[in-house]
C-alpha cells in the first residue's frame, strides 16, 4: 500500500539511486524528497495518534501487539487503500476526524492513490511557513518552488474544499438521520464526502443509508476526485 502510494517517479528515482554505488547519497528530486518525508511523517504521526485515541476503544479487545499493528494499518490504509480492520462507526470522534485528514491528503502524484497529494500538502505547509517567516518565496532543501506550482497547489486545495463542503451540505439534506451505531450525523457525512472525493472507500456506515440522490452525489464526487 505504501509503495503504491509513493508514485512511479519516486519509486524510479529510488531504484536509480540504489543501482548507483552502494553507500553513495541518493540523488532525489525535490518532488521525491517531499513525497518521502511527508509520507513518513504522516504514517508515524497517524500511527501514534491512533494508538493514543483507540487503545481503550475500538482496539481494546485485542492483545497489545495486535493493537500496535492495527493502529499502524489504520494510518496506512486511510490515505489510499480503503481496507479496514475496525468498525469506523465505533471509533472515537478524534480518530474519525484524523481519518478524514489522512484521507484528504492521500498519496503522492503519479501513484495509485487519490487525495490532495502529499506534495500538494507539503507545498501549502511550506507556503504558510514562508509567509509567517516573512519570506517572499517558497522552498525546501535549498531549492525554490516555482510560484506557478505554489498557486496550482492552492487552487487544487480550494476547489477540493469547496466541492467537499457542498457535498457535506447535500448529504445533510438528503440523509436526515445518522447511520446506525453512530451519534454524530455531521461527522458521518463529512467522513462519507471526503472518502468519496478522495476515492478511499472507507465509511462510518452512511453509504447504506443514502437515497438515490445521495448515491448520485457520491458517484459525482468519486469521478471528480
Amino acid at each position: 500500500i505504501v509503495a503504491g502510494g509513493l508514485g512511479f517517479l519516486t519509486l524510479e528515482e529510488l531504484h536509480m539511486s540504489w543501482r548507483r554505488r552502494h553507500g553513495a547519497p541518493p540523488r532525489l528530486s525535490l518532488h521525491s524528497r517531499l513525497a518521502l518525508v511527508t509520507t513518513v511523517l504522516l504514517l508515524l504521526g497517524g500511527w501514534a495518534c491512533y494508538l493514543g485515541l483507540e487503545w481503550t476503544r475500538s482496539l481494546r479487545d485485542l492483545p497489545a501487539w495486535a493493537r500496535i499493528l492495527n493502529a499502524l494499518f489504520m494510518s496506512v490504509t486511510a490515505r489510499t487503500a480503503g481496507f479496514h480492520t475496525v468498525d469506523y462507526a465505533e471509533t472515537s470522534e478524534g480518530a474519525s476526524f484524523l481519518t478524514i485528514l489522512l484521507m484528504s491528503i492521500g498519496g503522492s502524484p503519479g501513484s495509485t492513490a487519490g487525495g490532495l497529494k502529499t506534495t500538494t500538502f507539503a507545498v501549502i505547509a511550506l507556503l504558510a511557513y514562508a509567509r509567517l517567516a516573512g519570506r517572499k518565496t517558497t522552498g525546501a532543501y535549498y531549492r525554490t518552488i516555482p510560484e506557478e506550482t505554489v498557486q496550482r497547489a492552492v487552487g487544487v486545495f480550494t476547489i477540493g474544499f469547496v466541492l467537499v463542503t457542498a457535498a457535506i451540505l447535500a448529504y445533510s439534506v438528503l440523509l436526515g438521520r445518522p447511520p446506525e451505531g453512530t451519534d454524530s450525523r455531521f461527522l458521518a457525512h463529512m467522513f462519507e464526502a471526503v472518502s468519496a472525493f478522495n476515492t478511499v472507500g472507507l465509511s462510518m456506515g452512511a453509504t447504506g443509508e443514502l437515497t438515490g440522490a445521495g448515491k448520485a452525489v457520491t458517484i459525482f464526487l468519486m469521478y471528480v476526485g
